[in-house]
């Protein structure tokens, strides 16, 4: 039976100089192209701002990540759930008064001659039945 090499570190990007993946570099490139056209659209001034905010925009997104998800899909995640419905399981159910009122059972006061004096007897009639062997 053949043995063949199986793929590990499928999670990782490829790279084309030693840190920098295809991802990165087309976002860096991109950024490039953009700023290369506004060089020749814009005025001076103008051009720098909007470089300087391309360019760091495209640093950003090329190399930060939050958790190790890249920054791009941590973005879309946020508008994708800002702008989605939510669906709420639990809601409180609304009440007229802030508390519930509890019933209380009314507690009698047992006499307690009556309630022992059952006891001994019943105590005694079985110690008798027991001395006796009547049962």
């Amino acid at each position: 039976m053949e043995q063949y090499p199986i793929p590990q570190f499928i999670e990782q990007e490829g790279k084309i100089i030693s840190f920098v993946s295809f991802r990165q570099f087309f976002y860096i490139i991109g950024a490039g192209v953009i700023c290369f056209l506004l060089y020749f659209v814009l005025p001076r001034f103008l051009f720098i701002i909007l470089s300087v905010i391309i360019g760091v925009t495209a640093i950003v997104l090329a190399f930060v990540t939050v958790n190790g998800v890249p920054i791009m899909n941590v973005i879309l995640s946020s508008f994708g759930f800002a702008a989605g419905s939510k669906n709420y399981v639990w809601q409180k159910k609304e009440s007229p008064y802030p508390f519930k009122t509890v019933k209380r059972v009314e507690i009698r006061k047992i006499e307690e001659g009556s309630a022992l004096k059952v006891q001994q007897s019943r105590l005694k009639k079985i110690h008798t039945e027991v001395e006796l062997k009547t049962k």
